[in-house]
């Protein structure tokens, strides 16, 4: 008797797999084009101005912030959305250096201004003439971790400007408790209240990072010329979100490149009405 033998069953096909979903995309660098038009009209607007340290400094900032909207960049990774030399992360950053310290050299005068007009307070002209020279240290920072390659010192410039608004919200209280209601006391106060719990969770974010801690071991020559040489020529074009910092990094570039110049702006245009009288 013969035996046939039983062909085995051909497995079932696989299904092939899916292909990876994209990573979520923003449209925020983008649009930040538009905001070249309020930064160009307030430029335009104090251009008109008499010529003193707070429209040269206001002029400045927002310069730069118009520049920053149409080539706009993330130093972590040399993010951009342009791949041109001007969006080189050197070439901000060096524009971005003089456009903050012109913003807190303001940001002092006004503060040193209205004590000498409420107050009278040695303590509060002590305050505020820290200003300036934080701001220079958080400079120090930045430009050290993109240099360095390493996001560990952002946290030491973040809380850098954390510490400068807590100054500087702190001596608008003061102003207001003395009885000066003008509109610099309230946007001070009112960028201080919305300011400080965001850069709170900035800073949180900062900390949640996947970087090593800051060693000096990392501190050499050649490491730096690598860096400056990355600064100046490395560019990664993205329109990925996290690639942006997410909505942090979104809201970061909207109110600082957008709504702070309006800021500044008010500064000089109300310096300009006292002068008027």
């Amino acid at each position: 008797m013969s035996t046939v033998r039983q062909r085995a069953a051909a497995p079932p096909p696989t299904a092939p797999s899916p292909p990876p979903t994209p990573p979520p995309t923003t449209i925020v660098p983008a649009a930040m084009s538009l905001g070249v038009i309020p930064n160009l009209y307030l430029l335009w607007t104090l251009l008109h101005l008499p010529s003193s340290s707070l429209t040269t400094c206001a002029r400045i900032f927002i310069g730069v912030n118009a520049f920053r909207c149409i080539f706009p960049n993330r130093y972590n990774n040399n993010i951009v959305l342009r791949d041109t030399i001007l969006s080189s992360i050197f070439f901000t950053r060096l524009l971005a250096t003089f456009s903050e310290v012109s913003w807190l050299i303001m940001l002092s005068e006004v503060a040193r201004d209205l004590n000498a007009a409420t107050t009278q307070c040695d303590i509060i002209n002590l305050l505020a003439d820290t200003l300036p020279p934080i701001c220079v240290l958080a400079q120090c920072f930045v430009w050290s971790s993109i240099i360095l390659h390493t996001d560990s010192l952002m946290f030491f410039e973040e809380f850098s400007w954390f510490l400068m608004f807590v100054i500087n919200t702190g001596l608008n209280i003061a102003f207001l408790y003395h009885g000066n209601r003008s509109t610099l006391v309230i946007l001070s106060l009112v960028h201080g209240a919305l300011y400080l719990p965001w850069q709170t969770l900035h800073l949180k974010y900062i900390l949640s990072l996947d970087d090593p801690p800051f060693s000096l071991s990392i501190v050499t020559i050649s490491r730096i010329l690598a860096g400056l040489k990355r600064a100046v020529w490395y560019r990664k074009r993205s329109v990925v979100r996290e690639d942006w910092g997410g909505w942090i990094g979104e809201s970061w570039m909207f109110c600082y490149w957008i709504l702070m110049p309006i800021w500044l702006a008010t500064i000089t245009w109300e310096y300009e009405k006292v002068a008027a009288f």
